[in-house]
C-alpha cells in the first residue's frame, strides 16, 4: 500500500486502520512483539504516538487485531477458491496457488504468523485457532474429493496438515530465498508432488 494521506488517516475510517495494520506488521516481523514500541510504529507510519491510540487502546490490541485480520483475509481467499464450481483436484490448485499468492503479497504478514506458531507469546492460541479454520478449507475439498471417488480413502485430516505444512515452509523458502524462481513454477512444483508424488 502506497503513502496515504495524512487527513486518511486521521479519517478514523477503515482505510487509515488498515494501513496502520500494514505498517505496523512489517515493524513487529523486523523486532518482535516485546521489543516493539508504540513509537516506532508511529515513526514507521510517519505519524504521532496520539495517532494509533485513536485507533487501538494500546499495543496489544493492534496486535491482535493484526493477526485477526490476516487469517480473516487469508481465510476469505482461500474459501473464494474451494467455493468455484470446479471439481476437487481443480479446487486444490486453485488452494495451492491462492495460498502462495496470499504470501506473496503479504509477506509481512507471512513471516508474523510464521514467528508466532513458533513463540510462546499470548497471541500463539489465539493464531493457532484461527488458522484452524483455513486448514477446514482444505479439509472439505479433499473429503469431497474422496466421497466422489476423486482421491483415495486418506487420512483426510493427516493430508490436509501435511498439505497446508509443504506450501507454508515452501512459501516461506520461496519468500526468503527464492532468487527470482516465479511464483508460478513453485505453485506448479507444489502440484505436481501433490498428485503425482515424486517416484517414477
Amino acid at each position: 500500500m502506497g503513502q496515504l494521506p495524512f487527513t486518511e488517516i486521521f479519517k478514523g475510517g477503515k482505510e487509515g486502520r488498515q494501513y496502520i495494520f500494514e505498517s505496523a506488521a512489517g515493524v513487529f516481523t523486523k523486532k518482535g512483539y516485546h521489543k516493539t514500541t508504540v513509537e516506532e510504529i508511529a515513526a514507521a507510519i510517519g505519524v504521532s504516538k496520539g495517532t494509533i491510540y485513536y485507533y487501538f487502546k494500546n499495543k496489544e490490541e493492534l496486535y491482535l487485531a493484526i493477526i485477526r485480520e490476516g487469517i480473516d483475509l487469508f481465510h476469505e481467499q482461500l474459501a473464494k477458491a474451494a467455493q468455484s464450481p470446479a471439481g476437487p483436484q481443480d479446487k486444490i490448485r486453485k488452494l495451492i496457488r491462492g495460498h502462495f499468492i496470499f504470501c506473496e503479497k503479504e509477506k509481512d504478514l507471512v513471516f508474523l504468523f510464521l514467528k508466532e506458531l513458533g513463540s510462546t507469546d499470548f497471541s500463539r492460541e489465539i493464531l493457532a485457532d484461527m488458522l484452524a479454520k483455513c486448514l477446514q478449507v482444505f479439509r472439505n475439498v479433499l473429503e469431497e474429493g474422496i466421497a466422489k471417488k476423486v482421491f483415495r480413502p486418506v487420512n483426510p485430516e493427516i493430508i490436509t496438515s501435511a498439505l497446508f505444512g509443504m506450501l507454508t515452509i515452501t512459501a516461506f523458502h520461496y519468500l526468503s530465498y527464492s532468487r527470482g524462481i516465479p511464483l508460478e513454477l513453485a505453485s506448479l512444483a507444489l502440484e505436481d508432488i501433490f498428485f503425482n508424488g515424486i517416484c517414477r
